[in-house]
């Protein structure tokens, strides 16, 4: 029987900012999760902000792909990069 990773721990105080070259991470002394990042980076970050990971879901625009946050945040990957954001008819980077 296969063992479920443990579900990442959310960092107190910090939260998701979509800003035009990214993510900030509010509360964290300037940090951010720009565009260029590597996809398992990102999300590893992501998921500890957030305390529990992106899920996968469907990107219709060829060559990309999707994963929405808690927080109804979707982030965008070409290949291993993170591209692109978009939440609440708002978006910066490559969108699906």
């Amino acid at each position: 029987m296969a063992s479920e990773a443990p579900a990442p721990v959310s960092a107190p105080g910090l939260r998701l900012v979509p800003a035009p070259a990214g993510l900030d991470v509010a509360g964290s002394g300037g940090r951010e999760i720009g565009f260029g990042r590597d996809r398992a980076g990102a999300l590893a970050s992501v998921a500890r902000v957030e305390g529990a990971s992106p899920r996968a879901v469907a990107c219709p625009a060829p060559g990309l792909d999707a994963f929405r946050t808690e927080g109804g945040l979707v982030l965008v990957f070409t290949g291993t990069s993170f591209v692109g954001w978009a939440q609440d008819g708002a978006r910066a980077g490559r969108g699906c």
